[in-house]
């Protein structure tokens, strides 16, 4: 899974007087909708000033973190507009403004005889579900939307994610290769101490495995739904290793990792540090000192920048 440790440059970025301004000026911004396994989601493109059908930008799609929505990396979208690259901010299922999970309400009856059959049944909305494997492929499904703009290079797609979708963006990465830059904002990757090898759950995560199998219909009410939403989450968690992508992703996707200086959390620290020795392609890391707000609406100009200089450079 290693290769030999490679000496690698840190990026040391501050918020002295030489990293530029957020910017967003000559930046258009337009409402989209894609599908998703069958699900409308919403998502924003931002818009390069003189875009157009012929334009042939390189673009990158933006995966909100865990429980967060498109909003939340607004300011990232716009700089990256700024500087002549088209982004696009999405939800995911279940959050912001795309659809909802969608279970019977009641018993309907169907058999294979039906090779299609339309009726009317009351309906069960389940949102503000986490299933980290769902929303993986809810970033695929934006890059293939983004891949039909005319005024974009297909040759030329990046993913940014942040938290748990800083994970995502590795596990796409490592999936998909579609995907040349990747920038993972604190990014969550569980698996670096866990061994490679099949699911085994421990006793309370199967018992609640099978209740759920046995006597998991949909939730009835708000509070079914969230006490669902939990259980399901810790599950889907627990099987959930982004770091094992790492050594799958192409030798020519380039991938920094955003990080605080002297984050507390040193588990963040340890993964990226490890991850740098696994990855083939170019890689590094950006410390940003007050790294506070990086995964705020409003983050600092050092994190934005730390993300627009690697996507400029490397689609």
């Amino acid at each position: 899974m290693t290769r030999s440790v490679i000496s690698l440059a840190l990026a040391v970025l501050s918020l002295c007087a030489g990293v530029p301004r957020v910017r967003a000026e000559g930046v258009a911004q337009s409402d989209v909708h894609f599908y998703s396994e069958g699900v409308l989601c919403y998502g924003k493109l931002y818009l390069p000033s003189g875009y157009s059908d012929g334009s042939k930008l390189p673009a990158v799609i933006m995966a909100p973190g865990s429980g967060k929505t498109s909003a939340s990396l607004a300011a990232y979208a716009a700089d990256l507009a700024a500087h002549g690259i088209l982004a696009m901010t999405f939800d995911y299922r279940g959050w912001g403004k795309s659809g909802g999970f969608l279970y019977f309400g009641e018993p309907v009856r169907w058999d294979d005889r039906l090779r299609f059959s339309q009726t009317t049944t009351a309906m069960r909305i389940r949102r503000k579900r986490i299933e980290p494997q769902l929303q993986v492929t809810d970033i695929r499904n934006a890059l293939t939307y983004i891949e039909g703009e005319k005024g974009v290079d297909r040759a030329r797609l990046g993913v940014l994610g942040s938290d748990l979708a800083g994970g995502h963006a590795v596990v796409v990465a490592g999936s998909d290769a579609r995907v040349k830059a990747v920038v993972a904002l604190v990014p969550m990757l569980d698996g670096r101490t866990s061994p490679r090898k099949a699911f085994a759950p421990d006793a309370r995560q199967q018992a609640q495995m099978v209740k759920l199998a046995r006597a998991g219909s949909a939730p009835a009410s708000a509070h079914e739904a969230s006490e669902r939403n939990t259980q399901e989450t810790r599950l889907a968690l627990a099987d959930y290793h982004p770091y094992w992508y790492l050594e799958q992703v192409a030798p020519s996707t380039a991938v920094r990792f955003v990080i605080a200086d002297h984050d507390p959390d040193t588990g963040i620290e340890q993964n990226v540090s490890a991850a740098l020795k696994v990855l083939k392609g170019p890689v590094d890391v950006a410390r940003i000192p007050d790294a506070r707000h990086l995964l705020d609406q409003k983050p600092t100009d050092a994190a934005v920048h730390a993300s627009t200089e690697w996507f400029e450079k490397n689609l």
